[in-house]
């Protein structure tokens, strides 16, 4: 796991951001979901597996990610694709609070061996499985 850009991260994957500024996922050339997730959202779950949860409404309603993010999940959940992880983590956990975190300091890596599922999205909430 090595700390790249954001950019970086998602060209680990072959996968290109529409916007390095406001978006957060993108779709492979495979065909893959990869999306960049949380750190401090990112779960143990069963057998070692990870959990990642979270909300499209944390977002502004009119933010271009939250529709982009949106719009992925929803062809991940129809198609069924694989869902591939980048990590941000922030450089000080106890500057986020809650709610939009884009500009403060992070660092973002990727967990290549880890492959991911859609398991819940209901149009806010979110969740995947990382195995």
């Amino acid at each position: 796991m090595s700390k790249l850009s954001l950019k970086g991260a998602f060209a680990q994957y072959n996968a290109e951001l529409k916007n390095v500024r406001w978006a957060s996922s993108a779709i492979a050339k495979d065909g893959s979901l990869v999306i960049s997730c949380w750190h401090h959202f990112m779960k143990p779950y069963v057998d070692g597996h990870k959990r990642y949860e979270d909300h499209l409404s944390r977002w502004p309603p009119d933010h271009p990610g939250r529709a982009l993010l949106s719009d992925h999940l929803g062809m991940a959940t129809a198609g069924n694709l694989p869902v591939r992880l980048v990590i941000a983590k922030l450089d000080d956990p106890k500057q986020w609070i809650s709610g939009e975190a884009s500009n403060l300091r992070k660092t973002f890596s990727t967990q290549e061996r880890l492959i991911g599922q859609v398991v819940l999205f209901d149009g806010d909430a979110f969740a995947i499985e990382f195995r």
